[in-house]
């Protein structure tokens, strides 16, 4: 019976730790998040790289986009995806993309400044909707 009790305390022990790191990623979801455009003047075939890590709890959404005043284009869009056995696996997840900027999308934009914008979301876990993580980059259109 000792034995069984020695066991029991040893499982539940586990069962605790991972629960207390699965509630860790469940309420942030987002290890990191970055931006990198390869010019900071904007040109036809500029490229434009985001990298999200995310914790795998849940899926999610990754949106890039140019913006200039009240105008704004979404370049990209991509799904991280949580890991199969979500609660239990506590490796996280890496997701990049590469925007090649094109003529058509930079001509509907005016000469002047403009604001490159990562937004990495989350899903709500816990009653909890962690706050979008968000990149931007001051950038020049040609």
């Amino acid at each position: 019976m000792v034995w069984v009790k020695r066991a029991f305390k040893i499982v539940l022990g586990m069962y605790l730790v991972i629960g207390i790191t699965a509630g860790y990623r469940a309420w942030f979801q987002l290890k990191s998040l970055q931006l990198q455009s390869t010019d900071s003047i904007l040109r036809p075939g500029s490229t434009v790289k985001t990298t999200v890590v995310s914790y795998a709890r849940v899926p999610v959404d990754l949106r890039l986009e140019l913006v200039q005043g009240n105008h704004y284009e979404t370049l990209a869009v991509q799904q991280v995806p949580k890991n199969t056995w979500a609660f239990l696996d506590p490796r996280t997840r890496q997701a990049s993309q590469n925007a090649v900027l094109t003529d058509d999308v930079l001509g509907r934009f005016e000469t002047g400044r403009a604001l490159l914008r990562a937004t990495a979301i989350g899903r709500t876990q816990l009653t909890h909707l962690p706050p979008p993580l968000v990149r931007e980059i001051a950038v020049e259109i040609q």
